[in-house]
């Protein structure tokens, strides 16, 4: 990995205390990490920043399921998303993945996984196989 450059970490969850936590966890990765509790939070913060990554619920209070993924595959094309849900049934999964994201992970997760992701995502991005 490229450490010339810091990656930078959007994380969007309308839960305070998942935001907090993975804040933490990949600033001590030594990632630039920014959070956003709604949706038009984070996409004022894309408008912004150009962010490496974008970890996302799917169940934001003011944008619901697949329109967040547009949006942000709109914005930033070139950014990995990767989204996180509490509910994943197999149809939504199949719907999610057509918008180009890199993986759906399940609520709760265990943060070794997610810190995984976040190096396999970039691993695979800088021989740019993704975007």
């Amino acid at each position: 990995m490229n450490l010339d450059k810091k990656i930078k970490i959007l994380i969007i969850d309308d839960e305070e205390l998942i935001c907090w936590s993975l804040k933490k966890i990949f600033e001590k990765e030594e990632y630039s990490v920014n959070c956003a509790h709604t949706g038009d939070d984070a996409l004022r913060k894309l408008n912004e920043n150009r962010y490496d990554i974008v970890i996302t619920d799917l169940k934001l209070p003011d944008v619901r399921g697949l329109e967040i993924v547009k949006k942000i595959k709109e914005m930033a094309v070139d950014t990995v998303v990767i989204v996180m849900s509490s509910y994943f049934p197999e149809p939504v999964v199949d719907d999610v993945m057509k918008h180009g994201v890199f993986r759906c992970v399940n609520k709760p997760f265990e943060i070794n996984d997610i810190i995984s992701d976040v190096k396999d995502a970039m691993e695979i991005k800088e021989k740019g196989a993704i975007g």
